[in-house]
């Protein structure tokens, strides 16, 4: 039957996936000479920040040192030149959070990611779905993809698969792991949404004179004014520990977890929520994904009226916004080469065959209950110093012609905590999408591209690998 499926297309490198590291992996591909096809689900770019709702982007920085540059810092100042980015805001203070946030506008963001895509080349495939691996001899050759037209093939000498899942790898018959070794649990899944008509005057005074009601807060600046027409103050916190007590106590409130987490958004008024919680469910089990969107779309409206009955400020706010989808923290752990372990981040390990560098904190959110940092479920560990990532991480073991990127490349769960936000996902987007290039331009499977020839692409790319250092 495979042999009646047509082909779609042809191309150096296909990228499975326009999420972060997905999305800048196709862009460091086709900069790097390669005829690159970026195949994604949905009819616009971002992932999990456009998708999903989820922002603003979490720091490119270890403290003051700014460690992700490259494409990425170029995407975040074509965004500001649209007026769609406030830029990187310092956290004070950065526990909970990281030491930088830059918020962004979705809809800005989907208009700049597809100009970016056309200047540098990149084709796309948009409302396609990845249906399956064309493999031959352990060696991945292409995708069976799904969309209005059926099933159709399209075929590269090198994937890169950034579906956040691992699917193709999966497909492709490559050994992976679920979760933490315990009890293969994964990080829960989360439902963001967005209030609006809030008394940020009010709430902001709330939390300020009760800090014993939350179990943290930061305020974020920005080092230049920010224009006009955006919010020019940005927090996040996270409590209301004695309403939600309360609430609960009553049978008003809904949620996973006994906090709630919410912060500034680039609009005066606006709100948005990282607060639902849905565990022991898995994003890549169709029953169980379903379960989640039901069950997250039940705990944001059940958040919203809360804060509504609860919680002054919000007496006349509203629901505004939420994810077309809910938000996958954790899934598939494709074993590569080599798999980066906790050690590895918190003792800030490099390795001569970097392709990009991790630094933020090791941050699981309770995989089995609703606890917190404070409490004890949940985990917050920064590291000594920023890691390397190797390019190891990013080959899987026995299966050719496939690259990983993004929160699935081979990585253990505690890693994982750290390495699984969006900007480290896209400095290891840049090193995927590199690897990819120089491997189909060379003719060589990735596990055997010239490493130095890599980093040379990608300093010359303007990543930070930091290769001068003692």
């Amino acid at each position: 039957m495979d042999m009646d499926i047509k082909v779609h297309s042809e191309s150096d490198v296909i990228v499975a996936g326009g999420g972060p590291s997905g999305l800048i992996a196709a862009l460091a591909s086709a900069r790097a000479g390669a005829r690159t096809l970026l195949v994604e689900q949905y009819g616009f770019l971002g992932g999990m920040a456009t998708a999903a709702s989820v922002g603003p982007f979490s720091p490119f920085h270890y403290d003051d040192q700014q460690i992700t540059m490259g494409i990425p810092q170029e995407l975040v100042e074509r965004l500001m030149a649209a007026g769609g980015s406030t830029g990187h805001l310092k956290c004070v203070p950065e526990y909970g959070s990281g030491s930088y946030m830059a918020y962004f506008d979705r809809e800005i963001y989907k208009k700049v990611a597809f100009d970016m895509m056309k200047e540098s080349g990149v084709n796309l495939l948009l409302h396609t779905f990845v249906a399956g691996a064309v493999v031959e001899d352990s060696k991945v050759k292409g995708l069976l993809v799904a969309n209005k037209a059926g099933l159709s093939k399209v075929l590269a000498k090198v994937i890169v698969d950034a579906t956040g899942d691992g699917d193709v790898a999966a497909r492709a018959g490559a050994e992976f792991k679920w979760g933490r070794e315990a009890d293969n649990l994964g990080q829960p899944m989360t439902m963001f949404f967005e209030m609006s008509n809030v008394d940020i005057d009010q709430l902001k005074k709330y939390i300020d004179e009760n800090p014993d009601d939350f179990e943290w807060m930061s305020d974020l600046h920005s080092r230049v004014p920010l224009p006009p027409h955006m919010n020019q103050r940005y927090f996040v916190a996270q409590g209301f520990r004695k309403a939600v007590a309360q609430a609960k106590a009553n049978g008003d409130l809904d949620i996973g977890r006994d906090t709630v987490l919410l912060q500034s958004t680039m609009y005066e008024g606006t709100i948005v929520f990282n607060s639902t919680r849905i565990g022991k469910l898995r994003g890549t089990d169709p029953d169980d994904f379903t379960k989640a969107e039901i069950a997250g779309r039940q705990q944001a409206m059940s958040l919203a009226e809360f804060m509504k009955k609860y919680v002054p400020a919000f007496n006349n706010a509203y629901v505004s916004s939420t994810g077309i989808q809910i938000g996958v923290r954790e899934s598939r752990h494709v074993v590569g080469e080599y798999i980066l372990s906790e050690e590895d981040a918190v003792e800030g390990h490099r390795f001569p065959d970097v392709v990009a560098r991790g630094f933020f904190p090791v941050d699981i959110h309770d995989p089995t209950g609703a606890k917190g940092y404070e409490a004890g479920g949940s985990t917050w560990i920064k590291p000594k110093a920023p890691y390397d990532i190797p390019l190891r991480c990013l080959i899987p073991k026995k299966i050719d012609g496939l690259v990983m990127t993004g929160r699935n490349i081979s990585a253990s769960h505690e890693a994982h905590g750290s390495m699984r936000v969006m900007g480290t996902a896209f400095a290891i987007g840049q090193g995927s999408g590199v690897v990819a290039a120089v491997a189909a331009l060379d003719g060589v499977e990735p596990r055997e591209v010239n490493v130095r020839k890599v980093q040379e692409v990608l300093v010359g790319q303007r990543a930070n690998l930091e290769l001068d250092r003692a």
